[in-house]
């Protein structure tokens, strides 16, 4: 994908991305924005030394057992969970997840257009 092009995508400015490298440091809602641009998502997860090491080292032996990286096994292990979750639930929830997931994913892809923020009273008003 071109600079351009994922500007005009995401919506952050191709002088920022580029900025990155070497400049400045990006902001969650940009990293956020680019990452969805290129379809993949952000998900903080913790470090091995903040988790307790019991905990620390059984990940860590399921990593080598599925021979990937402590993030890709986080990636992996949120998925299962997401998995039997949805094997739980009837038809029409699966569906109102799986729409709460896009409609989060895609709130990052920045069209450019400008937002009407509602005051308090105004929204509940309505």
């Amino acid at each position: 994908m071109t600079y351009d092009s994922l500007e005009e995508r995401s919506g952050v400015r191709r002088a920022s991305v580029k900025a990155w490298r070497k400049k400045n440091r990006p902001g969650l809602e940009s990293v956020e924005a680019v990452l969805a641009t290129l379809g993949f998502g952000f998900c903080p997860v913790p470090s091995l030394e903040a988790l307790p090491a019991e905990l620390a080292g059984e990940l860590t032996a399921l990593a080598l057992k599925l021979r990937l990286n402590i993030p890709q096994t986080w990636a992996a292990l949120i998925d299962i969970g997401i998995a039997q979750r949805l094997i739980s639930m009837r038809a029409d929830e699966r569906a109102a997840v799986l729409a709460e997931h896009d409609t989060r994913r895609l709130r990052h892809d920045n069209d450019n257009t400008p937002q009407q923020r509602t005051s308090e009273g105004e929204a509940s008003a309505t």
